[in-house]
């Protein structure tokens, strides 16, 4: 059977399995299956495909249309121009968060003083990662609550950066040492109501790295109210969030002392990340730096891995 014909039948399988996007779903698996690039495979189409590049290609039909991301299946997913492993222990790095590296960049890089940067819920450590490997020079480290997620950030700090990132097990900032000149992260930011359609879609990331309580900011509610203590004076807090939680967010970052804060877009042109900044002469009053009980429904362990929207695939 030729590459093509494979490939048309790759994109029948999975358009009547419902699966968002069949054509580029069948052409990076059936890529996969053969150990090319996409663009190889596409310059094959009139070839005979071997035997074992057929059988492999059927057999990532099948998780495809189980419900298993393509990213899960290739074991990569690209981000930020570099590629990371991932697996069903970490949520699947998305575009959107590249906003979250690129507002980091663009800060320290106008601020050299700025050197010290926490990445808070690394997840995959996509975010820590890229971080520094754009930039070598930052005192980067990162943090999770998910033991099994800090596996995976090691991993790819190992294989892109060629040695560790300091790593520590933590919920948010209870257990990194420490203050910094920069806190990032990118929280779980799904409601409740949106995990648990999820959850009866049988969703394969995990729920730790999805929920971020009843509204979805509970973790980044926390995450304002205790950064403060842990910024030198002058200090950055940028946080990803879903757009509808923006208005929320600035003005819990306003209550909380923060004195510069900005929103950027992501490539839909909505808002997605908020960055702000302490002071630069004190931390803000200690009145804000007490950290409130959050509800029942907001306290349960924050997730591990960054961005909170689902991924097609």
């Amino acid at each position: 059977m030729t590459f093509r014909a494979l490939l048309t039948q790759g994109y029948d399988t999975l358009f009547y399995a419902e699966v968002q996007t069949p054509l580029l779903d069948a052409v990076v698996l059936l890529a996969h299956a053969m150990g090319v690039t996409k663009e190889r495979l596409l310059a094959s189409l009139p070839e005979e495909a071997p035997a074992g590049a057929e059988e492999r290609f059927r057999g990532f039909l099948d998780l495809r249309c189980a419900g298993v991301p393509v990213s899960y299946i290739r074991r990569v997913k690209e981000f930020y121009g570099l590629e990371f492993y991932v697996d069903e222990r970490v949520l699947v790095p998305r575009p959107d968060t590249e906003v979250l590296v690129e507002k980091v960049l663009q800060v320290v890089r106008a601020d050299p003083s700025l050197r010290r940067v926490h990445d808070a819920c690394t997840g995959s450590g996509c975010v820590a990662v890229s971080l520094k490997h754009a930039a070598p020079g930052l005192e980067m480290s990162a943090s999770d609550i998910s033991a099994p997620a800090l596996q995976v950030a090691a991993l790819n700090a190992e294989r892109i950066l060629g040695s560790p990132l300091p790593s520590f097990a933590s919920d948010l900032l209870d257990s990194v040492p420490g203050s910094f000149d920069l806190i990032a992260s990118n929280p779980p930011y799904l409601r409740d109501d949106e995990v648990e359609g999820l959850r009866k879609l049988g969703w394969r990331e995990p729920e730790l790295a999805l929920a971020g309580g009843g509204d979805g900011t509970g973790l980044a509610q926390r995450l304002i109210r205790a950064a403060p203590a842990r910024l030198n004076p002058g200090g950055w807090l940028m946080l990803e969030a879903a757009p509808q939680q923006i208005t929320k967010l600035f003005a819990l970052m306003d209550q909380a002392g923060f004195h510069t804060i900005d929103v950027e877009k992501d490539l839909a042109g909505a808002s997605r990340v908020i960055a702000g900044r302490l002071p630069p002469g004190a931390r803000p009053p200690s009145a804000f730096l007490a950290e409130e009980r959050l509800p029942a429904s907001l306290s349960s362990p924050p997730s591990a891995v960054s961005d909170a929207e689902v991924e097609n695939g």
